[in-house]
């Protein structure tokens, strides 16, 4: 069913949220199926959203396996006093948006610049 929608010209991608992606058990589910979603849609892009922060995923050799087929990470946990609405993608000002392809190729964080005029 996911995939006949991710067919569709008009879906740009997959997000990835609730139920934390990165435990164990998520993981094992996970890893495979972003494989098959990459491989069959390359163009299309994958989000993910975490509590864990991108530098402890990459610290758990297990838990960076799935930041391959990750595009943009959405990492931290969203914390009620640090909220704000004017953020895009997420809901307070700890949690970053991560371009972790480019972080990977790079070896350090970089941001993931939202262009709300591109809409990308």
């Amino acid at each position: 069913e996911l995939f006949e929608a991710l067919d569709r010209e008009y879906i740009c991608g997959l997000t990835l949220l609730g139920g934390e992606p990165f435990e164990p058990q998520n993981q094992r589910v996970l890893v495979p199926f972003l494989r098959r979603v990459k491989e069959r849609f390359p163009e299309k892009s994958i989000w993910c959203y975490t509590g864990y922060t991108f530098e402890k995923i990459l610290r758990n050799p297990r838990q960076a396996r799935l930041l391959e087929y990750i595009d943009v990470l959405v990492d931290g946990k969203f914390k009620e006093e640090l909220r704000d609405e004017e953020l895009y993608f997420r809901g307070s000002r700890n949690q970053r948006l991560i371009d972790v392809q480019v972080s990977l190729q790079k070896g350090e964080t970089v941001i993931y610049h939202y262009n709300p005029k591109k809409g990308v």
